[in-house]
């Protein structure tokens, strides 16, 4: 997940590598709800609904999907780097293809069915592989695995600042009381989930205190 220019180039890389991708747009969900209208429609990429075409228009990408896992994600990008560099003629110098520098310091999670619970929730979250220290970075908003509760993605200052809010929050309004804090090897935050019902006042809450939000939900 991420901008869309972004999420395109990691998408070319792929394919470069011969590996299959399964790319979402914003619009999907659009389509989804007119082919349940509909049904003559059908919407591809989306489970039920194969045959509509995805959109054109790159900037509407939302993800990029891939079966790969860690290791295996990394070797395709490095085919992908070295299927799309330009090389040399004659004796014009050599500069050896390397993955993107924004792509490599991209922040990253994987799901850690184990990952200890600070709060009433179930064990089972988000593990921070890759980051960036201090506060102040972008904090991602996702509906990621089931359709009742999102998870807060973010550093792990940021996220300390997002409890706390949510602690404050869970005394005037309903469900943040089930904010729950997934802990880390160093005992920090690596996510938290919430009840779905606490998306809009959160999103309205960071707003307010002037925290850049990135999120994406099934809607």
């Amino acid at each position: 997940m991420g901008e869309p220019r972004f999420l395109y180039e990691i998408n070319e890389l792929l394919l470069k590598a011969k590996q299959a991708t399964r790319p979402t747009f914003w619009d999907q969900a659009y389509l989804v709800d007119a082919a349940q209208d509909n049904p003559d429609l059908e919407v591809a990429g989306v489970e039920g609904f194969a045959g509509f075409a995805a959109p054109d228009d790159y900037n509407l990408l939302n993800s990029v999907g891939c079966d790969l896992d860690r290791e295996d994600f990394w070797t395709a990008v490095e085919r992908g780097v070295f299927a799309t560099a330009q090389w040399p003629v004659g004796n014009a110098p050599l500069f050896m293809p390397e993955t993107p520098q924004w792509l490599a310091n991209a922040r990253a999670w994987e799901f850690d069915p184990i990952l200890p619970p600070d709060g009433p929730g179930s064990m089972g979250g988000w593990a921070r592989v890759a980051s960036r220290e201090g506060a102040g970075q972008p904090v991602g908003l996702f509906q990621l695995t089931d359709p009742d509760s999102f998870w807060v993605l973010g550093s792990a200052d940021d996220l300390d600042e997002v409890m706390n809010l949510c602690r404050e929050l869970g005394r005037i309004r309903s469900g943040f009381d089930q904010a729950t804090g997934y802990l880390d090897d160093s005992a920090r935050y690596s996510c938290l989930a919430l009840p779905l019902s606490c998306r809009h006042a959160l999103e309205e809450e960071l707003f307010l205190v002037g925290v850049d939000v990135e999120s994406l939900f099934w809607e």
